[in-house]
């Protein structure tokens, strides 16, 4: 479950905030949806990275970022549902991925220090 190691590393980046805030009570995370990481799995594991430290209890949201490719062929811009996916518009497989593979600590919120 490679879920629990990111939240680890999330927890790193949010501690790196401990000089300005008391305490950290809103993260924002942003997750591709071909980023291959189960937002359930990973809620948990950051409820659980985040005990003890200064953003327990704090909410977590998750905005998902849709897959976009540019097909290497035509051109054309597209959102495919999964990383197989031909360009609909040519049917070429060789594309060139804009969006959907991210996962990022994107904003925090807390009360200041």
């Amino acid at each position: 479950m490679h879920e629990l190691s990111l939240a680890v590393e999330v927890v790193h980046l949010l501690e790196t905030h401990a000089h300005e805030l008391r305490r950290i009570t809103r993260l924002t995370l942003d997750i591709g949806t071909l980023s291959c990481v189960d937002e359930q799995a990973l809620r948990t594991a950051l409820e659980t990275a985040m005990a003890g430290t200064l953003a327990e209890g704090a909410d977590i949201e998750i905005q998902t970022v849709e897959a976009l490719a540019r097909c290497q062929d035509c051109d054309q811009t597209f959102h495919p549902p999964d990383r197989i996916e031909p360009c609909p518009h040519c049917g070429s497989f060789k594309k060139t991925w804009l969006k959907g593979e991210d996962f990022k600590l994107r904003s925090v919120e807390g009360i200041p220090a």
